[in-house]
Formats: C-alpha cells, sequence, structure tokens
C-alpha cells in the first residue's frame, strides 16, 4: 500500500490535530505515524485446506507485507508554559521506542504477541494500545486507529479497551472502504458521481480467526447488496429513491438498512458516503440516522 508520502520507518513528519474539550484547559491530540511489518494468517489447529479457505491468499507462506499508519489519540493537560499535553518531539521518540519491535519484522516469527494469536489488525492494534498505555510518559490513550491499506483499518476506543477488560472478550470496529461509480436524474439532467462507501463494522473478535468480521463474507454482501445494485445506475430508478431525493445521507441510509444484520460475524455499525472529497454523509446504527458534514474547499 502506498499512501501520499512513502518510506521505511516512521515518518520525518508529524501531523496532529489539538482540539479543545472544556474550559479547564485540557486537549486531545492525534499522533501519525507509519512502520512496516510482514504477517501471515495461519491457525494451527486447522489443516491446510481450512486455513486455505478462510484465510485466502492471506495464509500464502511465507507472508506478505503491509506499510502500517498508525493514528494514536492521546488526552490530557495543556501544559501552562508550553501550550501542549506533550512534546511533540518526545512523543515520536516514546512510540518509536516501541514500533521498532514491530517495523520490519515477521510479526508470527519476530516479536512475542502472537504465539497464541494470529497477528490480524484488529489483535495487533490491541496489543498495541497495551503497550503504549504502559509507557509511563505517554498521555492517556482515548483511540486508536491503525490502517492495515487504504481500504482496510481497525479502530480501538478506551471504552472498548475497558468493556473487554469487563467481559474477557476483546471487541474493535473493523472498517472497509468500497468504490461505485452511478448517477441520478434531477431537472432532467443526469449527474454522475463516483462514490466512496465505508462499512463499519463492530464485534468480539473471534478466538479462532483473529476477526471481527469474515472480510470474504462482507465483500461478497456489499457486492451482491450495494455494488451490483448501485453501479452504473440511475439511483432514481431504485425502489429505495422512490419518494425522496438521491442524496448521500440518503444513500447512506439506504445502504445500511441493505446490509445490517446479515453478516455471520459482526454488526454493521455505520456506513459513510462521500460523493466528493468536500461533504460526507455517516449513518450510525446506535442513532439510527444520518449525519451530512461539509467541509471547506481547501
Amino acid at each position: 500500500m502506498a499512501f501520499d508520502e512513502s518510506i521505511a520507518g516512521v515518518r520525518p513528519f508529524f501531523l496532529f490535530q489539538v482540539f479543545w474539550m472544556s474550559r479547564q484547559e485540557k486537549a486531545t491530540l492525534t499522533k501519525r505515524v507509519e512502520f512496516c511489518a510482514s504477517h501471515r494468517y495461519h491457525n494451527p489447529a486447522w489443516d491446510a485446506e481450512t486455513n486455505r479457505r478462510v484465510f485466502g491468499r492471506c495464509n500464502n507462506e511465507p507472508s506478505h507485507g503491509h506499510n502500517y499508519l498508525l493514528e494514536v489519540t492521546l488526552s490530557g493537560d495543556i501544559d501552562p508554559v508550553t501550550g501542549m499535553i506533550i512534546n511533540i518531539y518526545d512523543l515520536k521518540q516514546y512510540l518509536w521506542e516501541i514500533l521498532e519491535e514491530f517495523d520490519h519484522k515477521h510479526l508470527n516469527l519476530d516479536t512475542p504477541y502472537f504465539q497464541r494469536t494470529i497477528p490480524t489488525t484488529e489483535n495487533l492494534v490491541h496489543v498495541l494500545w497495551r503497550l503504549f498505555s504502559h509507557h509511563p510518559r505517554i498521555p492517556t490513550l482515548e483511540h486508536i486507529r491503525l490502517y492495515e491499506d487504504e481500504d482496510l483499518f481497525a479502530d480501538l476506543s478506551r471504552a472498548w479497551v475497558e468493556e473487554s477488560r469487563a467481559t474477557g472478550v476483546p471487541r474493535a470496529r473493523v472498517t472497509r472502504m468500497y468504490r461505485f461509480s452511478a448517477g441520478h436524474t434531477e431537472d432532467e439532467h443526469l449527474w454522475g458521481h463516483d462514490y466512496s462507501v465505508s462499512v463499519a463494522v463492530d464485534g468480539p473478535i473471534h478466538p479462532e480467526t483473529g476477526q471481527v468480521v469474515d472480510l470474504s463474507d462482507l465483500d461478497a454482501l456489499v457486492t451482491r447488496n450495494v455494488l451490483d445494485r448501485f453501479h452504473g445506475k440511475d439511483l432514481r430508478w431504485d425502489p429505495a429513491f422512490q419518494g425522496q431525493s438521491v442524496s448521500e445521507v440518503a444513500l447512506a441510509g439506504v445502504i445500511y438498512r441493505s446490509l445490517a444484520n446479515r453478516l455471520r460475524m459482526g454488526q454493521v455499525a455505520g456506513i459513510s458516503v462521500r460523493a466528493s472529497h468536500r461533504s460526507e454523509a455517516c449513518y450510525m446504527a446506535a442513532e439510527h440516522d444520518a449525519v451530512f458534514s461539509a467541509f471547506p474547499p481547501s
């Protein structure tokens, strides 16, 4: 996978965002770093045929590699002298102290964390959370997002970690991105868009697969119920849009309802739809509603 800038190890620059939380001078900060590693999905308790059927090409020997992109969100008090919750240069060093154990390594063979678990993105994000949270100089962890590829990432929040500790069952959220092109007729004109759709799935991490959702099942479901249905079509002729206008908000709700409660593993938690880089509609299952966001021109 190639991101905007590709280097070996941690990027020599940082991106961070500060969000004011209250008048008590607290803030959250998000740091982005990149590292490279390889892994293989393999359950030694299964025979070769079962491993190939469940994991597909991810089971191929000896391994396959990724340029992982990691986003670490921290919270803390703003230092009145520096104006920061932590020195950015120091944070980079602290993160690298941990990530160098994974960078340019075979996760199955070169690290001690996957002797009994499969190094999926879901399991890896839990390992990183545990290591970061035990570092004495890293502020409070709020959220981790780990991109395995540009179209696949796992999320872990402090609330989910606390729930996992209470139940003894690790949980995570996995998001997969899909694309299709479609149009819709309005005022006798056909307007076309290249849609980007993100499907978020929540659930427990299955101990035998290390996954929240079987990605093959998710891909098949999205292909059947979304891509085949909408790609290259005029959305106005779809029965779901009879009586309502075609918009990112409406499309997000339609896609959610076409996918909800149809997976063997995990539950669809939300849908994000983009028709351009300037706007996005998100439908979250917990709220049963869609929210539209518009971004200012860059």
